[in-house]
């Protein structure tokens, strides 16, 4: 029988086997903090669209006079955070308004004093693991509480338009570099941004921040704080 040839078979030696997994290794740690950026900024993101749709379903509601006066409300303390709407029907809003008071948008107006008079529309749970919505600047601590207690009255034709509680209290700005500051929007930030401040327009690069700007009349605006603004940044509209 002919012999048969050796075959001429390598394999990959150590070093070159451990050269290779240090090029893996050093491609994936600069490409990690990217991606890192990538998922916050898209949890954020998704987080900022929960918030501008609620505030468009409870105006749309509204709108269509299916409840003449409705309540947001960003829950207190609540954890994971909660946004609850609650709206009152025709003849409720007609006895306030007909009484000595018009509606003030405290919960005193949404408590339901029989099956009729107040319904809750519906109500989102947020993720407080990747963010926090805050009506208010962070504290002196540098920790915002979930939920702010603040809460936003719609009614036809912005007549009875409210804002109460941090809604109210929270500082002003001015967007897109004009007109008169105002406080009609919610801030959403990162948990781990202890820096987060609409006012001092103050982030932390490292954590992306939104904002959805409301009107009395339920226009909703969305906004992203862009730091590559001059001369220390500012919210560009999306």
């Amino acid at each position: 029988m002919p012999m048969q040839q050796k075959q001429n078979i390598k394999g990959f030696s150590l070093i070159e086997l451990l050269v290779v997994i240090a090029i893996i290794s050093i491609i994936a740690g600069i490409g990690f903090p990217d991606f890192i950026k990538w998922q916050r900024d898209r949890d954020l993101r998704a987080q900022q669209e929960k918030i501008a749709t609620l505030f468009s379903t409870a105006t749309t509601q509204v709108e269509r006079g299916a409840y003449p006066y409705v309540r947001i409300e960003f829950v207190k303390d609540s954890s994971p955070a909660q946004i609850i709407v609650k709206g009152i029907n025709r003849d409720t809003l007609s006895k306030k308004i007909n009484s000595s008071t018009d509606p003030t948008c405290s919960i005193s107006d949404f408590t339901k004093t029989s099956t009729y008079d107040v319904e809750e529309i519906l109500s989102h749970t947020l993720n407080d693991k990747t963010h926090i919505p805050t009506l208010a600047p962070a504290s002196s601590s540098g920790q915002k509480s979930i939920g702010s207690g603040g809460a936003i009255c719609f009614s036809k034709g912005g007549k009875y338009f409210k804002q109460y509680g941090s809604a109210d209290s929270q500082g002003t700005i001015v967007f897109d570099k004009s007109g008169s500051p105002k406080n009609n929007y919610v801030t959403v930030c990162h948990v781990n941004d202890n820096k987060c401040s609409a006012v001092s327009g103050n982030f932390d690069d490292d954590y992306p921040a939104y904002l959805v700007r409301y009107s009395r009349f339920g226009l909703i605006t969305k906004y992203k704080w862009n730091s590559k603004i001059k001369p220390k940044g500012d919210w560009s509209s999306q």
